[in-house]
């Protein structure tokens, strides 16, 4: 297998093992992944925990009833100010594009 890892790490295993902690890289990488797996073993599998029943009094409200609050606190002088070819014309007024001839 050959692995291949950033710059600076393969100077420090280097290091290591020119220090005489470890007999040759590729013992100080054993040893490292070792160290890994014992950590990950030790440490308490998580279980996901089950949703909590459904409350119907927190229960969020529907997006269309969520929208028309919306549309409801919207003057209406601000609706009268929207184009009325807005969907026909969509390309025109979000990226500036030149109208589309309507027929």
């Amino acid at each position: 297998m050959t692995i291949h890892l950033p710059a600076d790490l393969e100077s420090s295993i280097r290091a290591e093992v020119v220090s005489g902690h470890f007999a040759s890289e590729d013992d100080m990488v054993a040893t490292a992944v070792r160290d890994y797996l014992q950590r990950r073993q030790d440490q308490p599998r998580q279980v996901a925990a089950a949703p909590a029943p459904a409350d119907k009094s927190s229960k969020r409200k529907p997006l269309w009833e969520r929208a028309a609050e919306l549309r409801k606190s919207i003057p209406e002088e601000e609706w009268a100010k929207l184009p009325v070819d807005g969907a026909e014309q969509l390309d025109h007024y979000i990226y500036g594009s030149p109208k589309r001839p309507t027929s």
